[in-house]
């Protein structure tokens, strides 16, 4: 009987949370959100964005703003119905992490003692690798040439076999490398430990215990109440976007969900109720590498912290579409923005949202600073001039990091392109040290404003780089 009630109580417990009304010394802070959103969406052109925030395990705000359907004026609302892309990867992870609960599964696996048929360098690689992103497996979305494939359906294997003769980027468990193809195999493992479709098992252990009707993998033909439609833009014109088969994204990008529903999912997580909190605490750990560092990720979020907040997080970008799941969970603050325009600033829109609870989550104003050195300002500002073109030079990074960094740059060509043109690029801050230096710059287009943040070894090769919405 017990077990029969479980899903029941989760999910009544859940919609309970997700449905509570806001404390009235939140009003202000609601009133600010819409301001703000609307002022993002205008200078950024979004057509919709539907928004949650959650504060003290309460749903602050849940609503829409602008249109699902430009098409149709159909409004957006907290029900409408958006690809999350990458976001997918938490519950993806969340699954796997369920399996190990139940004993059918360990972090410490072996993938070729899983899946049979896989090349002879990624059968070393374990669960835990895959997870984290450090298995070294190139993603298949960085092959050259794959966004002309993109309404191509693919079967699981012909998504393998487009890196079975790749190396390894790396030795597993050595570096951190942003791969889906490590959360395609993750959803492979799910099925074959489970003995169920992905989308079947995602069903019957999270969305329908948590109550969530709008969230399903996704199905291009399927009728999905309040789907909305995901658009790009071409110049100053707002276009439909590319059509993607979700069998490419499947377990690392291809759910569907509401930011209601999404507020349920915060709600388990808070709660640690679908979780336990000693699985939820391995998940947001960042992950040691091999080396003794670590990365900035744990078992499927995104692990960091932002001006002394802790913050557990992921962010999804896909043709039409721009999310957000942003989680500070010392703070008990969450925001969930999701967005159907591609490139559409989701994280920015997320971390603008959280100042107005958590003020000192704000950077400081970023003033130029004088600049002795143009020439390197030039090469590395002429990088956003490769990435519009989806021709990055290898020649700006150092061999090691040009492997990494290059093709997911190139990547993201449509999205960098969308911000229109680079009309300044300023010196902000500089940091010199024994190996190398660190320089950030504010670089601001005619859609938007970005942070750039170089780390160059002693030759001014890129090491690293990190580029951030600058609200």
């Amino acid at each position: 009987m017990k077990a029969t009630l479980a899903p029941l109580l989760l999910a009544l417990a859940a919609t309970a949370s997700a449905q509570a009304v806001p404390d009235p010394s939140d009003v202000s802070r609601i009133e600010a959100v819409d301001a703000y959103v609307r002022g993002a969406m205008e200078k950024k052109h979004v057509p919709g964005v539907s928004v949650a925030v959650v504060r003290d395990g309460k749903v602050v705000l849940a609503k829409g703003y602008g249109l699902a359907d430009a098409e149709q004026d159909v409004p957006a609302t907290a029900e409408t119905v958006y690809q999350l892309a990458s976001v997918t990867k938490t519950f993806t992870a969340g699954a796997v992490m369920m399996l190990v609960k139940d004993g059918k599964l360990s972090l410490d696996d072996r993938i070729g003692d899983r899946l049979k048929d896989l090349p002879e360098a990624w059968k070393v690689v374990t669960v835990r690798q895959l997870l984290t992103h450090t298995s070294g497996i190139k993603s298949y979305t960085s092959v050259k040439d794959f966004h002309t494939m993109a309404r191509r359906d693919f079967a699981p294997r012909e998504i393998l076999d487009l890196m079975a003769k790749e190396p390894l980027e790396f030795p597993p468990g050595e570096r951190w490398q942003y791969s889906n193809t490590g959360y395609f195999l993750l959803g492979l493992l799910i099925e074959e430990a489970s003995g169920r479709p992905y989308a079947e098992f995602m069903a019957e252990r999270i969305f329908r215990p948590l109550g969530m009707a709008r969230t399903r993998v996704n199905d291009l033909k399927a009728i999905i109440p309040g789907r909305a439609r995901g658009y790009a833009r071409d110049g100053e014109t707002l276009v439909n976007g590319e059509y993607v088969s979700p069998t490419q994204p499947f377990s690392a990008g291809a759910l569907v969900s509401s930011v209601a529903d999404m507020a349920k999912w915060d709600a388990t997580l808070s709660a640690a109720t679908l979780l336990d909190r000693a699985t939820l605490d391995a998940m947001w750990t960042p992950a040691k590498l091999n080396g003794g560092g670590a990365a900035d990720y744990g078992l499927g979020w995104q692990v960091v912290e932002t001006n002394g907040h802790r913050t557990v997080a992921h962010g999804g970008g896909i043709p039409g579409f721009s999310t957000q799941i942003l989680r500070f969970p010392d703070d008990k603050l969450s925001v969930v923005v999701l967005t159907n325009l591609e490139g559409g600033h989701a994280g920015g829109m997320a971390r603008g949202i959280a100042v107005l609870f958590l003020p000192d989550l704000a950077d400081g104003p970023a003033e130029a600073i004088a600049d002795a050195d143009p020439e390197t300002t030039g090469r590395l500002r002429s990088l956003f001039d490769g990435a519009a073109k989806g021709e990055v030079d290898p020649a700006l990074f150092t061999e090691e990091a040009g492997k990494v960094l290059v093709p997911r740059i190139n990547e993201s060509k449509p999205m960098i392109a969308a911000l229109g043109a680079l009309k300044t690029f300023q010196l902000i801050e500089r940091k010199d040290s024994d190996d190398g230096r660190s320089l950030k710059y504010r670089a601001a287009f005619d859609n938007a404003t970005l942070r750039a943040s170089y780390v160059l070894d002693q030759a001014g090769k890129i090491r690293g780089v990190r580029i951030q919405p600058e609200e």
